[in-house]
């Protein structure tokens, strides 16, 4: 599975393993945990026109894991990676200076990119 596939996703529904406070906006520190993969909807588009799917429902075994020191780490569909991350505007995970993830919503229990 190629790298980008699995970061640059359209919206990644994640479930959080451990709880932590709700925050009004995200952070580095409130996006940093290991969060359960529910399901990865991918959609490439370029020049207006989508060049490549890929839909997913995550297994027990999934997750991506934000950790203080600005990596994160994933394992989706039997491919793992690590990579760096960054939190811009409080509303915006880039991962490794390439892939930038809208945080669409982040509560103590959830994540949705």
């Amino acid at each position: 599975m190629k790298k980008s596939i699995l970061y640059a996703v359209v919206i990644t529904t994640l479930v959080i393993a451990a709880c932590k406070k709700n925050d009004d906006k995200p952070s580095a520190a409130s996006l940093q945990n290991k969060w359960g993969i529910i399901s990865v909807n991918y959609q490439a588009v370029e020049n207006g026109v989508t060049v490549d799917t890929y839909n997913y429902t995550g297994v027990a075994e999934d997750y991506i894991d934000f950790r203080s020191d600005n990596k994160v780490y994933l394992f989706v569909d039997g491919s793992e990676d690590t990579s760096s991350y960054q939190i811009l505007n409080n509303n915006k995970v880039v991962i490794d200076v390439v892939d930038t993830l809208e945080i669409q919503s982040l509560t103590s229990t959830s994540v949705k990119l």
